[in-house]
């Protein structure tokens, strides 16, 4: 009787691994189908980076930290190869009365490429390289360039570039 069970035993595992092996693959196959379907779904309708419309929240966000205001915001025409959209944010302590010592102006220009803003960028160094010292920063977040000017002795700029640094910018140099 022994030798009877054994074998009906044996039997009976080969037909539970086939019945493993089976449903893994169906799982497998569920899952390899319905993956493109996921990755469709989470991906963004469009760049987060490629077009500047409006004022940037990171804009805002180092305009609050600095203790300014957002006064305007204003697309502006841009005439540099890769360079699709701009917007030209002035920030003030007061909308009502801003003067040219405490104004800062920040222009977001938004690139299609990582190489035509770098081709931008080295552009614009070379061009002012024998300027005299401006009270000028510029940072890169993603496709995105912004230029913090203002005035000599206004330290604001360097108040919105640290918060600009902390949103996750970085600072070219």
């Amino acid at each position: 009787m022994s030798k009877k069970n054994k074998p009906e035993s044996h039997q009976g595992s080969k037909k539970s691994e086939s019945s493993n092996k089976a449903i893994a693959v169906i799982i497998l196959l569920g899952f390899l189908g319905i993956m493109p379907i996921l990755l469709w779904v989470s991906l963004p309708e469009t760049s987060t980076y490629t077009s500047v419309t409006t004022a940037s929240p990171m804009v805002q966000t180092a305009a609050t930290s600095a203790g300014l205001l957002v006064c305007s915001s204003d697309g502006v025409p841009v005439k540099v190869p890769g360079a699709q959209s701009a917007v030209l944010s002035k920030l003030s302590p007061d909308c009502n009365a801003p003067t040219p010592a405490t104004t800062i102006q920040v222009l977001v220009v938004g690139f299609t490429s990582t190489e035509a803003q770098n081709a931008a960028i080295a552009t614009a160094l070379d061009t002012y390289k024998n300027v005299q010292p401006m009270n000028i920063e510029v940072f890169t977040s993603g496709y995105n360039v912004f230029v913090v000017q203002g005035a000599p002795t206004n330290e604001a700029v360097q108040q919105i570039g640290a918060s600009l640094i902390e949103q996750g910018a970085v600072q070219v140099i």
